[in-house]
């Protein structure tokens, strides 16, 4: 086993030694901030005039302490539909006292911009489009040019941090990164090369959700071109196409529409090697992470995905977003100050477990175990769970002849106002209850009871054999789990298929991906998968609609049979592995406080031994034990602190609790102040856990990070 012991007052000298043999060679050293970060001054109302006429509002925030020779990189920070540069103020300055100029601005149709270009031919958002990546693109220009800012930013290294809407500018910045540009009325340009993106809370090609799978219109989309967001001036020659393709119910002429002005970015993404950073929730009321993840995995570029709690419509967690605060930051200092912090070698996915008991997963303070993952696709060694005619899910296929599951959507032949035309120009017809008056929910529901306390950590597959009745037809899956004693269905994740020309009567086999998730199922946990004519979203969202619904009859059947002739669900259960949640997610390091780890075994491991380490150089290649790696690099922070119980490292050895939990606490406050040389680098945390009371093998938490500041 791994020991050591330690004085406090060596520490300071030693931490800082660890530090220090840690910083990049490069002309241009990044000043190190002061704990806590630089001070900042703000420029707040900058005037900008784009290319075509139109005049918008900027604001910088700079550190005050004198810029290095090369200049503060550049941070664009891009706001989400319907706010205004302002937003989330508080991350913005987190970048900029951490050695970044952060330039904010009004996005077009937005903030202060709306009052001073009415009657623009341009004035109205055409929400991603090539005009908005345009104005991106000019607003780096514009920051490069001004004299005030010569040699104090540089405009050369740049990388573009955007929420919502500004995530739709994030991804696109990575994809249009250094190619030719256009845009009507605007001379032909180049969009400035990119360091590095942060995209959160939006898919990376909107086009995949605006029109899911290229063939249904997503809710938010239809409300936004039926003029559901008042507080935003839409060009109307975009609204009017997009209206046009709904009412027809013709999404492939929108999609043609959107190829033509080059919306989609996803082949550029796909050779971009622009590294993006991708925040996504679960459970978002605009999209889920699913294509965005399906995206990155086709790219060459460097990407990392951290999914879980954050995103519109969920509530907020105080861990969550400073975990992700610190993340943001450290992706910048990466790739634009070239701090080895090794966020390029670690694990490509972080998710947050997503509690299923509501008064964990509604608590904004409740700390949130963390699984890493280094794929999310399906996994090839999944649970193969045959669909049978007596609404059980099995991991025997049927043997004998089965009876279909039909699934027919009926709609009311009274509701004469259950149209396109009706739906979209009528917003009380958009309600979830005025479409289920009008359109009945339909759907046949599978069962499957886990046998052993199992997780899952990525997607589960959907395979289909149906029998279609219709030309065009929409199957909806959604799949949930209701632990034992909860009394509570919590879905964690749907997704959707539709036929455009099928032969009614005719087989047809369907594959969908569902999104990815991370949950620890109890043994006893009730696993249901729905398929219905609706696309409908369930607790713990709000209920409502993911997509428009069809606007006719229709009839689908599914076959139960043996592969390949049947239906399954590939349910990635694992047995489960060691979680750490750690807390707080960001240290000052002039206020050092005790920094708590928990360790979360599972029940299986009630009363087994473990012990933890934390170290200061990164996740990699970490420490060999056993049958297992340890995520710690084994530095000198890790020898000292492995297995330790002193008052500094109390608890790093120790029993799992009869529930599989413990708690270790690395207590820095008898050190004092932090040498200043640590700002901007991590402590990481790990544990390890035996199979048994000191038995040959075990398994490895998950790292978890505290970021230094």
């Amino acid at each position: 086993m791994l020991r050591g012991s330690m004085r406090v007052p060596l520490v300071a000298a030693a931490l800082t030694a660890t530090a220090l043999t840690a910083l990049p060679a490069q002309g241009c050293l990044r000043p190190v901030p002061p704990p806590g970060g630089h001070a900042t001054a703000v420029d707040l109302l900058v005037p900008v005039v784009y290319g075509d006429g139109y005049q918008t509002f900027g604001s910088m925030i700079l550190p005050t302490t004198p810029a290095p020779s090369c200049g503060w990189p550049l941070v664009v920070f891009v706001h989400p539909f319907g706010n205004s540069r302002g937003f989330d103020l508080s991350l913005q300055l987190e970048l900029g006292a951490a050695g970044f100029a952060v330039w904010s601005y009004d996005v077009r149709a937005h903030g202060q911009a709306q009052a001073v270009n009415v009657g623009h031919a341009h004035e109205g958002t055409t929400m991603w489009g090539p005009i908005e990546r345009y104005d991106l693109a000019e607003q780096i220009q514009f920051v490069g040019a001004q004299p005030q800012w010569n040699g104090i930013v540089d405009a050369t290294r740049v990388a573009i941090v955007g929420n919502s809407q500004g995530g739709g500018h994030a991804w696109q910045a990575a994809a249009w990164s250094g190619q030719p540009i256009a845009a009507p009325g605007r001379v032909g340009t180049v969009f400035p090369p990119i360091a590095c993106s942060v995209a959160i809370d939006l898919v990376a090609d909107h086009v995949d959700d605006w029109l899911r799978g290229g063939t249904m219109f997503s809710s938010w989309f239809v409300e936004a071109i039926a003029g559901g967001f008042t507080g935003v001036p839409f060009a109307p020659g975009f609204v009017q196409t997009c209206r046009n393709a709904f009412v027809a119910q013709d999404p492939a002429v929108l999609v043609a529409a959107f190829a033509a002005e080059q919306r989609g970015v996803g082949s550029l993404l796909a050779t971009s090697p622009v590294p993006v950073l991708h925040s996504h929730a679960y459970h978002d009321n605009v999209c889920d992470p699913s294509s965005a993840v399906v995206r990155s995995e086709a790219r060459a570029g460097l990407q990392r995905e951290l999914l879980g709690t954050l995103g519109h419509g969920v509530p907020t967690n105080t861990h969550e977003v400073a975990a992700r605060t610190a993340a943001v930051v450290r992706w910048c200092n990466r790739f634009l100050w070239a701090v080895p912090n090794e966020v390029d070698l670690e694990a490509r996915s972080v998710l947050a477990e997503l509690p299923l008991a509501a008064a964990e997963r509604l608590d904004p303070g409740h700390l949130w175990s963390h699984a890493v993952a280094g794929a999310l696709a399906p996994a090839q060694n999944a649970t193969r769970l045959f669909l049978h005619d007596d609404a059980t899910m099995q991991v025997v296929a049927p043997t004998t002849p089965q009876t279909d599951a039909m699934i027919q959507q009926t709609v009311d032949p009274f509701a004469t106002d259950f149209t396109a035309l009706d739906y979209l120009t009528q917003p009380p017809l958009r309600t979830l209850p005025a479409v289920l008056a009008r359109c009945p929910l339909q759907q046949r529901t599978w069962t499957f009871v886990v046998g052993a306390e199992s997780q899952l950590v990525r997607s589960a597959g959907l395979h289909l054999r149906v029998v279609p009745w219709s030309p065009r037809w929409m199957l909806a899956a959604l799949l949930t789990v209701e632990a034992p004693g909860t009394g509570e269905e919590v879905m964690l994740g749907g997704a959707a298929t539709v036929g455009q020309a099928s032969t009614p009567g005719f087989a047809e086999d369907r594959v969908l991906r569902l999104p990815p998730v991370a949950a620890r199922l109890p043994a006893g946990t009730v696993v249901r998968l729905r398929l219905r004519n609706l696309w409908q979203r369930e607790a713990p969202m709000t209920p409502s609609l993911e997509v428009a619904p069809l606007f006719h009859d229709f009839r689908v059947d599914v076959v139960h049979a043996d592969s390949p002739a049947g239906s399954w669900l590939d349910l990635p259960l694992e047995p489960v592995a060691p979680r750490l949640a750690v807390a707080p997610a960001i240290l000052d390091l002039a206020a050092p406080v005790p920094l708590a780890a928990t360790v979360r075994g599972g029940t299986s491991r009630g009363g087994y031994p473990y012990f933890g380490l934390v170290g200061l150089s990164g996740q990699g290649p970490g420490v060999p034990y056993l049958n297992d790696v340890i995520p710690v690099d084994g530095d000198w922070l890790a020898i000292t602190s492995a297995a330790s119980n002193t008052s500094m490292f109390a608890g790093f050895l120790g029993f799992l609790d009869g529930a599989g939990t413990a708690t270790m606490t690395f207590d820095l406050v008898p050190v004092g102040t932090i040498p200043a040389v640590l700002n901007g680098l991590s402590f990481t945390f790990a544990a390890f856990v035996w199979d048994g009371p000191w038995a040959p093998t075990g398994a490895a938490s998950a790292p978890g990070d505290v970021w230094l500041r």
